[in-house]
């Protein structure tokens, strides 16, 4: 090999070696092992609006949450105190790029009675991790206690964000 061909492969390494730690493809890779909420229950809450909510459940099954999310949005106006509604438009949330207004509604879901308490928790470190702040993302994991389903999960996260 030549003394040009050897700089142009350095040159070359070098790049893929920076390119990969400004890009950090690992964390929506992260965000995607993690997540678990993959499929929305239909929320019958009420014969008025049981169509509407049939509707999200179909589109956030499909993995379209940008539309699920416009329906979600107005029907968590009507009914804030739906924790199952909350939690599914939360997520929808950190689907669409929204992750501070997620965080909100994840945070209310935390602070009560919710049996979405933890996965709220989950979530928020998931939000995090998808926006590369390990940090926050570990703290919000390290809620999760260890009677809980998920703090396997959230402890093989925490290892991971930490290396």
């Amino acid at each position: 090999m030549t003394k040009n061909k050897k700089i142009l492969a350095g040159i070359v390494a070098a790049a893929v070696v920076i390119g990969t730690i400004i890009w950090s493809p690992w964390s929506s890779g992260r965000y995607e092992k993690y997540s678990f909420s993959k499929q929305m229950p239909a929320i019958a809450q009420g014969a008025d609006n049981r169509a509407e909510l049939l509707k999200a459940a179909e589109l956030y099954n499909k993995g379209d949450y940008a539309e699920a999310r416009k329906i979600l949005g107005k029907e968590y106006m009507f009914n804030p105190q739906n924790p199952v509604l909350t939690y599914y438009f939360a997520v929808t949330l950190i689907e669409t790029k929204q992750t501070y207004e997620a965080r909100t509604l994840l945070k209310h879901l935390f602070e009560g009675q919710s049996v979405f308490k933890y996965d709220a928790a989950f979530y928020a470190g998931l939000s995090f991790v998808k926006e590369d702040n390990g940090k926050e993302a570990i703290m919000w994991l390290q809620k999760i206690p260890r009677e809980n389903a998920r703090y396997a999960k959230a402890q093989e996260l925490i290892s991971e964000l930490k290396k």
